[in-house]
């Protein structure tokens, strides 16, 4: 299975996002909405799937669920661009992933108003 970034298909911020995520960082994932999928076969609750964007991988008969910005730098890290690698780190270092969590959730919560980004 290839790993799945796994969005609300609702949200056109989201999607957007994730098609931009996509043309920069392209590799061995696929942008999948939550309503598309039985979240359930990836251990995620509704609750949870609407709550903020995941980073699905799988090893096995095991999934590894990375949410919210953590999704993001997960995503980050698993690329070939090397460059980009000592960035999505810092998601994962105590303090700033704090930084990283508090800022991911200033935009989920203001998804709505944000439109859409470029690409």
């Amino acid at each position: 299975m290839q790993a799945q970034l796994v969005t609300d298909g609702d949200c056109g911020f989201c999607q957007a996002c994730a098609a931009w995520l996509l043309k920069h960082f392209p590799g061995d994932w696929v942008n999948t909405p939550n309503q598309s999928i039985d979240i359930k076969l990836i251990g995620l609750t509704e609750i949870q799937a609407n709550a903020k964007v995941w980073y699905i991988t799988r090893s096995g008969e095991n999934f590894k669920r990375y949410g919210g910005s953590q999704a993001v730098a997960k995503l980050l890290l698993d690329q070939s661009k090397k460059w980009i690698k000592p960035l999505a780190v810092l998601a994962f270092v105590p303090v700033t992933k704090q930084f990283a969590e508090l800022l991911y959730f200033a935009i989920s919560k203001n998804r709505k108003h944000l439109g859409t980004c470029e690409i």
